[in-house]
Protein backbone atom coordinates (compact mmCIF):
# COMPACT_ATOMS: atom_id res chain seq x y z
CA UNK A 1 0.00 0.00 0.00
CA UNK A 2 2.82 2.37 0.92
CA UNK A 3 4.53 1.63 -2.41
CA UNK A 4 1.23 2.33 -4.21
CA UNK A 5 0.93 5.75 -2.50
CA UNK A 6 4.48 6.65 -3.52
CA UNK A 7 3.70 5.79 -7.14
CA UNK A 8 0.55 7.96 -7.01
CA UNK A 9 2.52 10.90 -5.58
CA UNK A 10 5.21 10.52 -8.24
CA UNK A 11 2.53 10.43 -10.94
CA UNK A 12 0.91 13.62 -9.57
CA UNK A 13 4.29 15.36 -9.38
CA UNK A 14 5.05 14.46 -12.99
CA UNK A 15 1.58 15.60 -14.07
CA UNK A 16 2.01 18.99 -12.37
CA UNK A 17 5.47 19.35 -13.87
CA UNK A 18 4.02 18.76 -17.32
CA UNK A 19 1.21 21.25 -16.69
CA UNK A 20 3.73 23.88 -15.62
CA UNK A 21 5.87 23.21 -18.68
CA UNK A 22 2.87 23.45 -20.99
CA UNK A 23 1.76 26.70 -19.35
CA UNK A 24 5.18 28.31 -19.69
CA UNK A 25 5.24 27.44 -23.37
CA UNK A 26 1.72 28.83 -23.86
CA UNK A 27 2.49 32.11 -22.08
CA UNK A 28 5.35 32.86 -24.47
CA UNK A 29 6.75 35.48 -22.10
CA UNK A 30 10.07 37.27 -22.18
CA UNK A 31 12.73 35.51 -20.07
CA UNK A 32 12.32 36.54 -16.40
CA UNK A 33 15.98 37.59 -16.27
CA UNK A 34 15.31 40.19 -18.98
CA UNK A 35 12.47 41.92 -17.06
CA UNK A 36 14.22 43.67 -14.21
CA UNK A 37 11.36 45.84 -12.92
CA UNK A 38 7.58 46.29 -13.02
CA UNK A 39 6.25 49.67 -11.96
CA UNK A 40 2.68 50.89 -11.42
CA UNK A 41 2.11 54.38 -12.84
CA UNK A 42 -1.15 55.33 -11.10
CA UNK A 43 -1.00 56.25 -7.42
CA UNK A 44 -4.42 55.15 -6.18
CA UNK A 45 -7.41 57.32 -5.22
CA UNK A 46 -5.34 59.92 -3.35
CA UNK A 47 -2.36 60.16 -5.68
CA UNK A 48 -1.70 62.73 -8.40
CA UNK A 49 -2.19 60.09 -11.14
CA UNK A 50 -5.37 58.17 -10.36
CA UNK A 51 -6.92 55.11 -11.93
CA UNK A 52 -8.19 55.98 -15.40
CA UNK A 53 -5.50 58.65 -15.86
CA UNK A 54 -2.43 56.48 -16.41
CA UNK A 55 -2.80 55.11 -19.97
CA UNK A 56 0.59 55.99 -21.51
CA UNK A 57 0.58 57.62 -24.95
CA UNK A 58 4.25 58.48 -25.54
CA UNK A 59 7.71 58.55 -23.91
CA UNK A 60 10.98 60.46 -24.45
CA UNK A 61 14.49 60.16 -23.02
CA UNK A 62 15.59 63.65 -22.00
CA UNK A 63 18.97 65.24 -21.31
CA UNK A 64 18.60 64.96 -17.53
CA UNK A 65 18.61 61.15 -17.85
CA UNK A 66 14.91 60.67 -17.09
CA UNK A 67 12.38 59.14 -19.46
CA UNK A 68 9.37 61.49 -19.59
CA UNK A 69 5.95 60.10 -20.44
CA UNK A 70 2.49 61.37 -21.27
CA UNK A 71 -0.92 59.89 -20.44
CA UNK A 72 -4.56 60.08 -21.45
CA UNK A 73 -7.80 59.73 -19.51
CA UNK A 74 -9.85 56.55 -19.98
CA UNK A 75 -13.14 55.13 -18.69
CA UNK A 76 -14.67 58.58 -18.14
CA UNK A 77 -11.74 60.09 -16.25
CA UNK A 78 -10.80 63.69 -17.07
CA UNK A 79 -7.11 64.30 -16.40
CA UNK A 80 -3.97 63.67 -18.42
CA UNK A 81 -0.45 63.99 -17.05
CA UNK A 82 3.27 64.21 -17.63
CA UNK A 83 5.43 61.86 -15.53
CA UNK A 84 9.02 60.67 -15.53
CA UNK A 85 10.81 57.43 -14.69
CA UNK A 86 14.38 56.18 -14.35
CA UNK A 87 13.31 52.55 -14.45
CA UNK A 88 13.27 52.35 -10.66
CA UNK A 89 10.50 54.79 -9.72
CA UNK A 90 7.82 57.04 -11.21
CA UNK A 91 7.60 60.76 -10.42
CA UNK A 92 4.56 62.87 -11.23
CA UNK A 93 5.57 65.98 -13.20
CA UNK A 94 2.40 67.84 -14.24
CA UNK A 95 -1.40 67.53 -14.34
CA UNK A 96 -1.88 69.09 -17.76
CA UNK A 97 -5.68 69.12 -17.57
CA UNK A 98 -5.49 71.33 -14.47
CA UNK A 99 -3.59 73.87 -16.59
CA UNK A 100 -5.55 73.32 -19.83
CA UNK A 101 -9.14 72.40 -18.86
CA UNK A 102 -11.04 70.08 -21.17
CA UNK A 103 -7.95 68.32 -22.51
CA UNK A 104 -8.31 64.61 -21.72
CA UNK A 105 -5.30 63.27 -23.62
CA UNK A 106 -1.72 64.17 -24.43
CA UNK A 107 -1.62 62.58 -27.86
CA UNK A 108 2.02 63.15 -28.84
CA UNK A 109 5.25 64.54 -27.37
CA UNK A 110 8.58 65.31 -29.00
CA UNK A 111 11.87 67.01 -28.14
CA UNK A 112 14.82 67.96 -30.30
CA UNK A 113 17.09 69.60 -27.70
CA UNK A 114 16.62 67.16 -24.80
CA UNK A 115 15.41 69.93 -22.50
CA UNK A 116 12.06 71.16 -23.85
CA UNK A 117 9.12 68.88 -24.54
CA UNK A 118 6.61 69.95 -27.20
CA UNK A 119 3.24 68.25 -26.92
CA UNK A 120 -0.26 68.08 -28.37
CA UNK A 121 -3.62 67.35 -26.76
CA UNK A 122 -6.94 65.79 -27.70
CA UNK A 123 -10.04 64.28 -26.10
CA UNK A 124 -12.44 61.32 -26.23
CA UNK A 125 -13.75 60.05 -29.58
CA UNK A 126 -17.37 60.17 -28.39
CA UNK A 127 -17.04 63.92 -27.87
CA UNK A 128 -16.09 64.35 -31.54
CA UNK A 129 -19.11 62.21 -32.48
CA UNK A 130 -21.50 64.41 -30.47
CA UNK A 131 -23.51 66.88 -32.56
CA UNK A 132 -23.48 69.22 -29.54
CA UNK A 133 -19.70 69.05 -29.22
CA UNK A 134 -18.40 72.06 -27.31
CA UNK A 135 -14.76 70.96 -27.21
CA UNK A 136 -12.46 73.98 -27.59
CA UNK A 137 -9.88 72.07 -29.58
CA UNK A 138 -6.49 70.47 -29.08
CA UNK A 139 -3.65 72.61 -27.75
CA UNK A 140 0.01 72.73 -28.57
CA UNK A 141 2.20 73.25 -25.51
CA UNK A 142 5.84 73.29 -24.44
CA UNK A 143 7.31 72.15 -21.13
CA UNK A 144 10.85 73.01 -20.07
CA UNK A 145 12.15 70.18 -17.88
CA UNK A 146 14.96 72.28 -16.38
CA UNK A 147 12.77 75.21 -15.33
CA UNK A 148 9.66 73.05 -14.75
CA UNK A 149 7.74 75.58 -16.85
CA UNK A 150 4.67 75.04 -19.03
CA UNK A 151 3.73 77.31 -21.94
CA UNK A 152 0.35 77.04 -23.66
CA UNK A 153 0.80 77.65 -27.40
CA UNK A 154 -2.95 77.67 -28.02
CA UNK A 155 -5.57 75.80 -30.04
CA UNK A 156 -4.66 74.72 -33.57
CA UNK A 157 -8.17 74.07 -34.93
CA UNK A 158 -11.38 74.77 -32.95
CA UNK A 159 -13.32 71.60 -32.11
CA UNK A 160 -10.57 69.31 -33.40
CA UNK A 161 -7.99 67.26 -31.53
CA UNK A 162 -4.35 66.87 -32.56
CA UNK A 163 -3.20 63.40 -33.61
CA UNK A 164 0.55 63.86 -34.12
CA UNK A 165 3.24 66.55 -34.36
CA UNK A 166 6.82 67.15 -35.49
CA UNK A 167 9.15 70.15 -35.49
CA UNK A 168 11.30 71.94 -38.06
CA UNK A 169 13.73 73.68 -35.71
CA UNK A 170 15.51 75.58 -38.50
CA UNK A 171 12.31 77.34 -39.57
CA UNK A 172 10.75 77.26 -36.08
CA UNK A 173 7.67 75.42 -37.31
CA UNK A 174 5.58 72.81 -35.51
CA UNK A 175 3.58 70.63 -37.92
CA UNK A 176 0.39 68.95 -36.71
CA UNK A 177 -2.35 66.67 -38.03
CA UNK A 178 -5.83 67.30 -36.63
CA UNK A 179 -8.26 64.56 -35.62
CA UNK A 180 -10.77 63.59 -36.85
CA UNK A 181 -10.82 66.19 -39.67
CA UNK A 182 -7.39 65.11 -40.96
CA UNK A 183 -5.96 68.54 -41.79
CA UNK A 184 -2.25 69.36 -41.88
CA UNK A 185 -1.32 72.56 -40.02
CA UNK A 186 1.85 74.45 -39.21
CA UNK A 187 2.42 76.68 -36.18
CA UNK A 188 5.18 79.29 -36.29
CA UNK A 189 6.94 79.43 -32.93
CA UNK A 190 8.35 82.89 -33.69
CA UNK A 191 5.21 84.82 -34.70
CA UNK A 192 2.50 82.33 -33.50
CA UNK A 193 0.89 82.21 -36.96
CA UNK A 194 -1.13 79.14 -37.93
CA UNK A 195 -1.38 77.83 -41.49
CA UNK A 196 -3.88 75.22 -42.72
CA UNK A 197 -2.57 73.13 -45.64
CA UNK A 198 -5.95 71.50 -46.06
CA UNK A 199 -7.38 68.03 -45.68
CA UNK A 200 -4.93 65.17 -46.13
CA UNK A 201 -7.39 62.44 -45.18
CA UNK A 202 -11.17 62.53 -45.61
CA UNK A 203 -12.60 61.53 -42.19
CA UNK A 204 -13.45 57.82 -42.29
CA UNK A 205 -15.87 57.12 -39.42
CA UNK A 206 -15.91 53.51 -38.21
CA UNK A 207 -18.05 52.01 -35.45
CA UNK A 208 -16.59 48.82 -34.02
CA UNK A 209 -17.92 47.03 -30.91
CA UNK A 210 -19.95 50.12 -30.05
CA UNK A 211 -16.97 52.47 -30.20
CA UNK A 212 -16.58 55.17 -32.82
CA UNK A 213 -13.20 56.18 -34.27
CA UNK A 214 -11.87 57.76 -37.44
CA UNK A 215 -9.49 55.63 -39.48
CA UNK A 216 -6.78 56.67 -41.87
CA UNK A 217 -5.84 59.94 -40.14
CA UNK A 218 -1.99 60.04 -40.13
CA UNK A 219 -0.51 58.87 -36.83
CA UNK A 220 3.10 59.88 -37.55
CA UNK A 221 4.84 62.89 -39.10
CA UNK A 222 8.43 62.30 -40.24
CA UNK A 223 10.81 65.18 -41.00
CA UNK A 224 14.18 65.05 -42.77
CA UNK A 225 17.20 67.34 -42.44
CA UNK A 226 15.88 69.60 -45.21
CA UNK A 227 12.66 70.27 -43.28
CA UNK A 228 10.42 68.19 -45.55
CA UNK A 229 7.48 66.51 -43.81
CA UNK A 230 6.38 62.97 -44.75
CA UNK A 231 3.25 61.06 -43.76
CA UNK A 232 1.03 58.23 -44.99
CA UNK A 233 -2.60 58.71 -45.93
CA UNK A 234 -5.44 57.48 -48.14
CA UNK A 235 -6.84 58.81 -51.36
CA UNK A 236 -10.42 58.30 -52.43
CA UNK A 237 -11.56 57.58 -55.98
CA UNK A 238 -15.08 57.34 -57.33
CA UNK A 239 -15.92 54.24 -59.36
CA UNK A 240 -18.97 54.51 -61.61
CA UNK A 241 -21.57 51.78 -61.15
CA UNK A 242 -22.70 49.73 -64.10
CA UNK A 243 -26.25 50.31 -65.28
CA UNK A 244 -27.31 46.99 -63.76
CA UNK A 245 -25.99 48.05 -60.31
CA UNK A 246 -27.83 51.37 -60.14
CA UNK A 247 -31.07 51.66 -58.18
CA UNK A 248 -33.77 54.27 -58.73
CA UNK A 249 -32.96 57.32 -56.64
CA UNK A 250 -29.75 55.72 -55.36
CA UNK A 251 -26.04 56.40 -55.76
CA UNK A 252 -24.43 56.19 -59.18
CA UNK A 253 -20.88 55.57 -57.97
CA UNK A 254 -18.89 53.75 -55.30
CA UNK A 255 -16.04 55.20 -53.23
CA UNK A 256 -12.77 53.32 -53.38
CA UNK A 257 -10.09 53.93 -50.72
CA UNK A 258 -6.40 53.29 -51.32
CA UNK A 259 -4.19 53.52 -48.24
CA UNK A 260 -0.53 53.55 -47.40
CA UNK A 261 0.46 56.32 -49.84
CA UNK A 262 3.41 58.40 -48.58
CA UNK A 263 3.04 62.14 -49.17
CA UNK A 264 5.47 64.98 -48.57
CA UNK A 265 5.30 68.71 -47.90
CA UNK A 266 8.51 70.54 -48.73
CA UNK A 267 9.39 73.94 -47.23
CA UNK A 268 7.61 76.66 -49.21
CA UNK A 269 5.00 74.32 -50.72
CA UNK A 270 1.31 75.03 -50.21
CA UNK A 271 0.06 71.50 -50.73
CA UNK A 272 1.37 67.99 -50.00
CA UNK A 273 2.24 65.84 -53.01
CA UNK A 274 2.39 62.06 -53.50
CA UNK A 275 5.96 60.75 -53.42
CA UNK A 276 5.09 57.66 -55.45
CA UNK A 277 6.02 55.44 -52.49
CA UNK A 278 3.48 52.95 -51.13
CA UNK A 279 4.01 51.13 -47.85
CA UNK A 280 4.04 47.30 -47.70
CA UNK A 281 0.52 45.90 -47.44
CA UNK A 282 -1.54 42.76 -47.74
CA UNK A 283 -3.40 43.51 -50.95
CA UNK A 284 -7.15 43.48 -51.26
CA UNK A 285 -7.84 44.54 -47.67
CA UNK A 286 -8.74 48.23 -48.10
CA UNK A 287 -12.43 47.45 -48.66
CA UNK A 288 -12.69 46.09 -45.09
CA UNK A 289 -14.07 48.94 -42.91
CA UNK A 290 -11.98 47.78 -39.93
CA UNK A 291 -8.76 47.74 -41.96
CA UNK A 292 -6.40 50.70 -41.68
CA UNK A 293 -3.32 50.72 -43.85
CA UNK A 294 -0.80 53.34 -42.74
CA UNK A 295 2.32 54.09 -40.71
CA UNK A 296 1.93 53.51 -36.96
CA UNK A 297 5.49 54.36 -35.88
CA UNK A 298 8.74 55.75 -37.26
CA UNK A 299 12.30 56.37 -36.07
CA UNK A 300 15.37 57.79 -37.82
CA UNK A 301 17.61 55.04 -39.15
CA UNK A 302 21.22 55.29 -38.01
CA UNK A 303 22.45 55.02 -41.62
CA UNK A 304 19.86 57.45 -43.01
CA UNK A 305 16.18 57.35 -43.83
CA UNK A 306 13.46 56.11 -41.49
CA UNK A 307 12.46 52.78 -40.03
CA UNK A 308 8.66 52.51 -40.08
CA UNK A 309 6.07 50.07 -38.74
CA UNK A 310 2.68 49.63 -40.38
CA UNK A 311 -0.69 49.70 -38.62
CA UNK A 312 -2.79 46.67 -39.50
CA UNK A 313 -0.32 44.40 -41.25
CA UNK A 314 2.61 44.92 -38.88
CA UNK A 315 5.34 45.17 -41.52
CA UNK A 316 8.73 46.71 -40.75
CA UNK A 317 10.09 48.73 -43.66
CA UNK A 318 12.67 51.37 -44.41
CA UNK A 319 11.77 54.58 -46.20
CA UNK A 320 14.48 56.52 -48.04
CA UNK A 321 13.16 60.07 -48.61
CA UNK A 322 15.84 61.09 -51.11
CA UNK A 323 14.71 58.43 -53.59
CA UNK A 324 11.17 57.76 -52.28
CA UNK A 325 12.21 54.12 -51.89
CA UNK A 326 10.44 51.61 -49.64
CA UNK A 327 12.41 48.52 -48.54
CA UNK A 328 10.17 45.87 -46.97
CA UNK A 329 11.84 43.86 -44.19
CA UNK A 330 8.78 41.70 -43.57
CA UNK A 331 7.16 40.66 -40.29
CA UNK A 332 8.64 39.32 -37.10
CA UNK A 333 5.26 37.91 -36.17
CA UNK A 334 1.87 37.39 -37.83
CA UNK A 335 0.32 40.23 -35.88
CA UNK A 336 -1.12 43.69 -36.40
CA UNK A 337 0.26 47.08 -35.57
CA UNK A 338 3.91 47.92 -34.97
CA UNK A 339 3.00 50.72 -32.56
CA UNK A 340 6.41 51.87 -31.36
CA UNK A 341 10.13 51.58 -32.20
CA UNK A 342 13.26 52.17 -30.08
CA UNK A 343 16.99 51.41 -30.27
CA UNK A 344 18.40 49.33 -27.44
CA UNK A 345 21.88 49.67 -26.00
CA UNK A 346 22.94 46.65 -28.08
CA UNK A 347 22.29 48.54 -31.35
CA UNK A 348 19.21 46.49 -32.24
CA UNK A 349 15.89 48.05 -33.17
CA UNK A 350 13.15 46.96 -30.78
CA UNK A 351 9.50 46.93 -31.83
CA UNK A 352 6.23 46.86 -29.92
CA UNK A 353 3.42 45.05 -31.72
CA UNK A 354 -0.14 43.96 -31.05
CA UNK A 355 -3.72 45.09 -31.40
CA UNK A 356 -4.97 47.71 -28.95
CA UNK A 357 -7.19 45.33 -27.00
CA UNK A 358 -4.90 42.31 -27.11
CA UNK A 359 -1.53 41.07 -25.88
CA UNK A 360 1.51 43.17 -26.72
CA UNK A 361 4.66 41.60 -28.14
CA UNK A 362 8.29 42.68 -28.18
CA UNK A 363 10.26 42.02 -31.34
CA UNK A 364 13.74 42.94 -32.54
CA UNK A 365 15.54 43.71 -35.78
CA UNK A 366 19.32 43.51 -36.08
CA UNK A 367 20.42 46.01 -38.78
CA UNK A 368 23.88 44.44 -39.04
CA UNK A 369 22.61 41.08 -40.30
CA UNK A 370 19.00 41.94 -41.22
CA UNK A 371 17.36 39.43 -38.86
CA UNK A 372 13.85 39.74 -37.37
CA UNK A 373 12.96 37.99 -34.14
CA UNK A 374 9.83 37.71 -31.99
CA UNK A 375 10.94 37.77 -28.34
CA UNK A 376 7.69 37.41 -26.36
CA UNK A 377 5.46 39.56 -24.17
CA UNK A 378 6.03 41.13 -20.74
CA UNK A 379 2.84 39.54 -19.35
CA UNK A 380 0.06 37.63 -21.06
CA UNK A 381 -2.49 40.37 -20.30
CA UNK A 382 -0.29 43.41 -21.03
CA UNK A 383 -1.80 45.89 -23.50
CA UNK A 384 0.96 48.35 -24.25
CA UNK A 385 1.19 51.43 -26.46
CA UNK A 386 4.79 52.67 -26.48
CA UNK A 387 8.41 51.73 -25.80
CA UNK A 388 11.44 53.95 -25.16
CA UNK A 389 15.12 53.35 -24.43
CA UNK A 390 16.44 54.68 -21.11
CA UNK A 391 19.90 56.12 -20.48
CA UNK A 392 21.29 52.60 -19.92
CA UNK A 393 19.94 51.25 -23.22
CA UNK A 394 17.17 49.26 -21.53
CA UNK A 395 13.68 49.33 -23.06
CA UNK A 396 10.82 50.81 -21.04
CA UNK A 397 7.49 49.20 -22.06
CA UNK A 398 4.34 51.10 -21.05
CA UNK A 399 0.69 50.04 -20.86
CA UNK A 400 -2.39 51.97 -21.99
CA UNK A 401 -4.96 50.59 -19.56
CA UNK A 402 -6.98 52.12 -16.70
CA UNK A 403 -4.29 51.01 -14.23
CA UNK A 404 -1.11 50.99 -16.30
CA UNK A 405 2.21 49.31 -15.59
CA UNK A 406 5.67 49.81 -17.03
CA UNK A 407 8.21 47.03 -17.49
CA UNK A 408 11.98 47.55 -17.71
CA UNK A 409 13.31 45.15 -20.33
CA UNK A 410 17.07 44.50 -20.41
CA UNK A 411 18.07 42.89 -23.73
CA UNK A 412 21.21 41.58 -22.04
CA UNK A 413 19.07 39.19 -20.02
CA UNK A 414 17.61 37.40 -23.05
CA UNK A 415 20.17 34.58 -22.97
CA UNK A 416 20.05 34.01 -19.20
Amino acid sequence: MKEYRIKILVFIAIAFANITLTYSQRVGGLPPASLINRILISDGPKGPIQGGESAVTDMLLMQDGWVYGSTKATWGAANCHLFRTDGEEVNHVLNLTAELPGQAAISDIISLDGRTIFGATSTYDDIFDDANNNYDGGHLFSFNTEANRLEDLGVISPGQGINCINIDTVRQLIYAITYPAGHLFSFNLSNKKIKDFGEVMTPWRVKDLGRVSWRGVPKVLMIDDAGTIYFSTYYRTEVEMSEQEKMKGGATSLSSLKGGRIYRLSPGDDKPVFTGAVIPTQTGMDSDPIYENGIASAIRAQDGGFWCGTINDGFLFKFEPSTSTVINKGKAFQYWNLKSLAYGGDGKLYMLGGRDEDNSWIMSYDPTIGSLECLGWPENTAQCSVICADKNGRIIIAENLRHSFMWVFDPGGMGK
